[in-house]
């Protein structure tokens, strides 16, 4: 990936963060006067910003997904990986280790993605067949997600964090309209 792309896609988060940043200190200030107002809270799965909510109208259902934090606007997957037991250069086996924890994240993302949900409550898989959206195309945003954490392991083992953005120019929502 040249310097160019990495760069554009690191200022594409922070600018992400801050934006999220801003809209969650927006909507601390709404949901308490809201509640004032109504003199009583309800209860629900994950509270979304007014902005999130807008974001995904139409696209995604604000629902119950492990690895999904619609606060943060994120979806995050781990994968956990192991050398091959033929390998014996410990240089080679924690590099094919790392990979292993990669492709597992990367199966994890996108089964999280598919968990999600598309108005009216239906399955992303049918918003896909319905929208004439090829799950390669989901696949190719399942590999661009960000890694956040790698790490080797004792037993020789790897595990790697991915983060994938669910609005914004770079997210789901975007690679779903």
């Amino acid at each position: 990936m040249s310097l160019r792309v990495h760069g554009l896609r690191v200022l594409a988060i922070i600018l992400t963060v801050f934006a999220l940043y801003a809209c969650n200190k927006k909507e601390d200030k709404s949901a308490a006067s809201v509640s004032e107002k109504k003199g009583e809270t309800t209860a629900s799965v994950e509270p979304a910003p007014v902005e999130f909510a807008e974001a995904y109208k139409g696209v995604l259902v604000v629902s119950a997904v492990e690895g999904v934090d619609w606060q943060k606007g994120l979806i995050t997957a781990v994968g956990r990986g192991l050398p091959p037991k033929h390998i014996t250069n410990p240089a080679q086996a924690k590099i094919l280790a790392m990979r292993a924890a990669t492709v597992e994240a990367q199966k994890n993302l996108l089964a999280t993605i598919l968990k999600m949900k598309t108005p009216p409550d239906r399955g992303m898989k049918e918003y896909l067949d319905e929208k004439h959206i090829e799950i390669t195309s989901i696949e190719g945003f399942v590999k661009g997600a960000m890694v956040v954490k790698e790490e080797y392991k004792d037993d020789g083992s790897a595990e790697v964090t991915l983060e994938a953005p669910i609005a914004g120019g770079s997210g789901l929502v975007a690679e779903l309209k």
